[in-house]
């Protein structure tokens, strides 16, 4: 009977969210025999990861057992980042990847995206998206804005310490995660430093260049915006409509044909 061969975990990523992690988790998907968890992924089954790994505090085993599971070889953005201290222990063995960019201009992307997005659900009529969408929810205020990490990203961005609480976080993770371990990567940097710590040949096709604050506004909040009116449009309108066309029928009665 042919042994199962042993699962291993390639990448533990400790930036912050916004710092090239969509366009480095497409990168890592091209490079890996998996996925790379982000967002992205867990927004296609958030009950799932919320009540399996993030709400639960499970030992060493159960953790992997959960990425092996699902077939997840990587990690990358929140709300993996809220996990990585465990993830150094479960896979001693992945690089920690920590994606930087230009402060002032990471400072201006959370503004207008996450912040943002914030902001809208926490607004009429853009909390009744997550009435639709309870699940989501559950993720971004029950969950991640109730975790210090995220809570004092947001909250830095938006009382202008941005840039301060930016720079500490890289330099706590350089002082804390053992430098042959770490990979400090900006996702202008291309192909060659992610290959060369993987120890894995450069693709022939471009880096992947995906979700810039352009595409997150049109894609995302837009998107959210519009359901949110239309909620409101349907709630309201709906019952002014049927009450002027029950008005009219008891004024005139049905026409005759």
């Amino acid at each position: 009977m042919e042994n199962k061969k042993e699962f291993k975990f390639f990448v533990i990523g400790v930036g912050l969210p916004r710092t090239g992690t969509l366009s480095t988790k497409a990168a890592l998907d091209i490079l890996l025999p998996g996925k790379c968890m982000h967002m992205f992924e867990v927004t296609k089954n958030i009950d799932r990861h919320l009540n399996e790994l993030f709400y639960k505090d499970i030992n060493d085993e159960d953790f992997r057992t959960f990425f092996e599971k699902y077939n997840y070889v990587a990690g990358v953005d929140a709300p993996f980042i809220l996990k990585y201290q465990q993830a150094m222990k479960a896979f001693p063995d992945a690089v920690v990847l920590l994606t930087v960019r230009e402060p002032e201009g990471w400072v201006r992307s959370m503004k207008n995206t996450i912040c943002k997005i914030i902001m809208m659900h926490s607004t009429f009529p853009g909390y009744l998206y997550l009435w639709l969408f309870p699940e989501l929810k559950r993720m971004l205020f029950d969950y991640l804005l109730n975790q210090t990490l995220f809570r004092n990203t947001i909250d830095s961005v938006n009382n202008g310490k941005g840039v301060e609480y930016f720079e500490k976080h890289v330099a706590y993770i350089k002082a804390t995660v053992p430098a042959e371990r770490l990979l400090v990567f900006n996702v202008n940097e291309g192909w060659k430093p992610l290959c060369d710590a993987l120890k894995l040949p450069i693709p022939m096709q471009p880096f992947p260049n995906v979700n810039d604050s352009k595409d997150f506004d049109f894609y995302v909040l837009t998107k959210r915006k519009f359901v949110s009116w239309g909620i409101v449009v349907v709630v309201v309108l709906t019952p002014t409509i049927i009450g002027y066309g029950l008005k009219i029928y008891y004024d005139i009665g049905f026409p005759k044909f």
